[in-house]
């Protein structure tokens, strides 16, 4: 197994529980930082949470943590009480009927075996409790070239687990890498069978990558290699646009309620989704006709936010006059008339429904003729 030793000062960047829990079990037993953190560190990134293998057993790992029996979970996974560590024993694993999950998991794997059916081979690299680097599928010279390509063949890989697929383009997104060739094509061979995948799961894979600041050419590759035809046709991306929602409402490809349609199943947080939703109807209306009153009506519904979205989102000569017109006047809405309410009904001798009808002929007035503010 390629192996070679780490520098300390990576090691001294772990948080103090990370350490104090990997000296722990590194008592009992060869316990080794593995994933995605340690992928991260060697990268330069912070990483998101850090994952620890033992040659220990899940429940001889808990015992010797002191950790209570509701955080080793059912895979056999132990949960920090503190959040952002997973402690993991050494397995193998046979068969993956669902194409997600393996049939058969096997403990006491050795470390090898262990990092050789992970899925990408910079996420198949251990450190050692003596800073010993630990490399058998390759993974450090693809972490130099900045490659992202799986352990063994890709559409094994895949087969095994298809989320898999949209992992990669997410990956390739967060990292600024390039995809390998095989892995690229492999993706196109499986992606009809995406649909396997939970809606919810695949949600996350796909509006991570949209959040990603280098996510625009992972989208192309997933675009151009079939994979968002099927979890999400509605997107296609076609420019590079800054800003998650923007990107979402400037590269749909659908009105404002067949997207939702499609959005909703994915669980993407609520308050961005019913965002992104207000700017696509306000890039309906726009579309749908040139009369500014119309726009001006249209923008006091959806609000500043959706329209702050929509301008950066761009995409046609109509949206580019409705920057404009939205830059000059802002939204004419209820709090721009010169008198509202109370005010209002006092003035005019108004009375319930009355004030509320006296509003929107006054907002109406508004919308055909701003320059009388």
């Amino acid at each position: 197994m390629a192996a070679r030793r780490l520098k300390q000062g990576l090691l001294d960047r772990l948080p103090g529980e990370v350490r104090s829990v990997w000296r722990t079990l590194a008592d009992h037993g060869d316990t080794y930082l593995v994933g995605g953190a340690l992928r991260d560190l060697l990268l330069g990134r912070p990483p998101r949470d850090y994952d620890l293998a033992t040659a220990l057993g899940p429940e001889q790992a808990r015992l010797i943590l002191g950790w209570p029996e509701l955080a080793l979970d059912g895979f056999g996974v132990l949960h920090s009480p503190r959040g952002n560590l997973e402690v993991v024993a050494l397995r193998s694993e046979e068969g993956y009927r669902d194409r997600r999950h393996p049939d058969v998991v096997r403990f006491g794997a050795s470390l090898e075996e262990d990092l050789l059916r992970r899925d990408f081979t910079a996420n198949a690299v251990a450190l050692d409790a003596r800073g010993v680097l630990h490399d058998p599928a390759g993974g450090l010279g693809d972490l130099r070239r900045g490659c992202l390509r799986t352990v063994g063949p890709a559409q094994t890989r895949f087969r095994e687990d298809l989320l898999r697929i949209l992992r990669a383009y997410r990956l390739a997104g967060e990292l600024g890498w390039r995809l390998d060739p095989e892995l690229r094509q492999a993706a196109r061979g499986l992606a009809a069978n995406l649909p396997e995948v939970s809606p919810e799961r695949t949600g996350e894979e796909i509006w991570r990558l949209i959040r990603a600041p280098r996510g625009y050419l992972p989208l192309r590759w997933a675009a151009e290699d079939g994979v968002l035809a099927v979890v999400l046709p509605s997107l296609t991306p076609t420019r590079p646009i800054a800003g998650p929602l923007a990107r979402v409402v400037g590269w749909t490809r659908a009105d404002a309620a067949a997207a939702a349609a499609q959005w909703r199943p994915l669980g993407w947080p609520r308050k961005e989704r019913k965002l992104a939703e207000k700017a696509l109807r306000l890039r309906d209306d726009i579309a749908a006709t040139g009369e500014r009153p119309r726009w001006r009506e249209a923008l006091a519904e959806s609000g500043a936010d959706a329209a702050d979205i929509l301008v950066l989102a761009g995409g046609s000569r109509r949206i580019a006059a409705f920057a404009r017109m939205y830059g000059r006047e802002g939204v004419l809405d209820r709090s721009r008339l010169p008198m509202r309410g109370a005010a209002l009904a006092k003035a005019e001798n108004l009375r319930g429904a009355e004030i509320a009808e006296r509003e929107r002929e006054l907002l109406r007035q508004m919308w055909r003729r701003p320059d009388r503010l």
